[in-house]
């Protein structure tokens, strides 16, 4: 007899995943059928990204000087998730995790590469555009919503992909000009116009589109991105004139914030492109890029506004859900950090709001939740039936009642076995050389006092830690962007 080699048979678990994605595929196609046939269709959904926004936002109250009044006003139309974390606080895990609805500890996707097609366990997960697209939603898209060229990473999903112009640079750098310095780190005015800003060309194309997609028979979903307020800080001079630089307000620092992390968390958090905040302080910058940062906050405000406001005159924006989200906070000198890349509140912390039907107005939300519930969420709110091997929950109770209850902290994840695990009132870190910090925030929101060493927290420690992933996921081939040497295999904890 001839034998059949075992490998040309799926493994059980391979096999389970394969039942389970035609299962998907079968009642989807239904779906799609009913949704056609339907003379009351669906919500559509228009999902805004934002790069690099931390709570610098009139209604998070992270900065008393900030203006964004179509933000606010978004808050007041829908609910405003003030306790939301990304799942990695850096953009392409962020995005990955958020799209696919896979933790990072479970793809191997912890930094800037491998892209979202270019890693093993995502180079065939559906993402939530490919869902909705295959449920006979229109789908389109323009700008950073992927991380990467679009057309290389997800074309699949999208009937239409917009195109943008290319970026203009100044000729030289107009402040952080450090010899060797990344090309992306600087800040300063720049453009004549609004509308030689890639954002501002983004939020005019999506306008038209929303104009044009009211007009169909069949919902859609609209997904633009915009790319402020990520470095370089560069928009018109009359943003910048908001925030007169001698009045702006500098973020809260403490010269000893660092005496109470291990080594280890310094030489992982430490790292990457960059300045220094000895940099800032000394090359008396602090200010300056401060108010960069509000400038291009107030900008990419005003871009969201084009968009909200199209959805309002089209007539669609009663059976539209609006989703706004960043793709995770940002350091502005606090604990004497810039940019993302920690396991701190202001790294993690990504602002989210939702609005639309069914969607509570003017609520706010502090039940812990992540990015990796909005796949679920829109899921539900649309219908659609749930994919079991999503990662995050669907946040349907907390639309309606922002008080719901709601006992999931969340989990955020910055390479493999650094997990910070955040509740409602604590912040708790585990480092893979078992290093760990905690903080309660509601005595202490800058997360200046670590706990952890505390016996007398032993409990708070225990319960947190019980959500820690149980799954830590090698480096996916291809892993670069990491910005230390410290995931060298003989440098790691295991």
């Amino acid at each position: 007899m001839t034998r059949i080699p075992h490998r040309l048979f799926p493994s059980s678990s391979r096999l389970r995943q394969l039942v389970s994605v035609l299962a998907i595929v079968a009642v989807t196609v239904f779906y799609r059928e009913r949704v056609l046939a339907a003379g009351d269709p669906p919500p559509n959904i228009v999902m805004i990204a934002i790069d690099d926004l931390n709570d610098w936002v009139g209604c998070y109250g992270g900065h008393p000087q900030v203006k964004t009044p179509h933000l606010d006003a978004l808050a007041r139309r829908g609910v405003c998730f003030a306790n939301a974390h990304c799942q990695a606080p850096i953009c392409n895990p962020s995005r990955v995790s958020l799209l696919t609805g896979l933790r990072p500890s479970t793809t191997g996707v912890y930094f800037l590469g491998p892209l979202l097609r270019d890693a093993p366990k995502t180079a065939r997960a559906e993402t939530m555009f490919q869902t909705f697209h295959r449920a006979g939603y229109r789908t389109a898209t323009m700008g950073k919503v992927f991380h990467g060229k679009l057309a290389e990473v997800d074309r699949e999903s999208f009937d239409v992909i917009g195109r943008r112009g290319p970026r203009r640079w100044p000729k030289q750098k107009l402040s952080y000009d450090k010899p060797g310095s990344s090309r992306l780190w600087d800040w300063g005015a720049w453009y004549d116009r609004d509308a030689e800003v890639p954002d501002a060309q983004t939020a005019a194309w999506a306008a038209g589109q929303i104009r044009e997609l009211a007009k169909s028979d069949r919902p859609f979903f609209l997904a633009v991105g915009f790319s402020l307020p990520h470095v370089p800080l560069y928009v018109p001079r009359k943003w910048f004139d908001l925030y007169p630089r001698d009045h702006v307000q500098l973020p809260a620092v403490r010269l000893d914030d660092l005496n109470d992390i291990s080594p280890f968390a310094l030489r992982l958090t430490y790292s990457g492109a960059a300045p220094r905040h000895r940099w800032f302080v000394e090359h008396h910058q602090w200010r300056d890029a401060v108010q960069a940062y509000l400038a291009c906050v107030s900008f990419v405000d005003q871009c969201v506004g084009t968009v909200l406001q199209a959805i309002d005159e089209s007539g669609v924006a009663e059976n539209t859900l609006i989703v706004v989200w960043s793709d995770h906070g940002f350091h502005l000198g606090e604990k004497q950090r810039w940019a993302k890349r920690s396991l701190w509140e202001e790294s993690t912390r990504s602002p989210l709001w939702m609005a639309g039907p069914g969607v509570a107005q003017g609520a706010t939300c502090r039940r812990p939740v992540g990015l990796i519930d909005v796949y679920p969420t829109l899921l539900e709110c649309c219908g659609l039936p749930p994919h079991p091997e999503l990662e995050g929950q669907s946040l349907r109770p907390l639309l309606s009642d922002a008080n719901a209850e709601w006992d999931r902290p969340v989990i955020t994840t910055f390479g493999p076995n650094n997990h910070a695990v955040r509740s409602e009132h604590w912040r708790y870190i585990r480092y893979a050389d078992g290093s760990e910090e905690l903080y309660d925030h509601r005595q202490d929101p800058h997360e200046w006092r670590n706990l952890a060493g505390n016996p007398q927290y032993a409990d708070v420690i225990a319960w947190h830690a019980r959500s820690l992933p149980k799954v830590n996921a090698e480096l996916a081939p291809g892993s670069s962007g990491s910005g230390t040497p410290l995931y060298r295999e003989e440098e790691v904890a295991r």
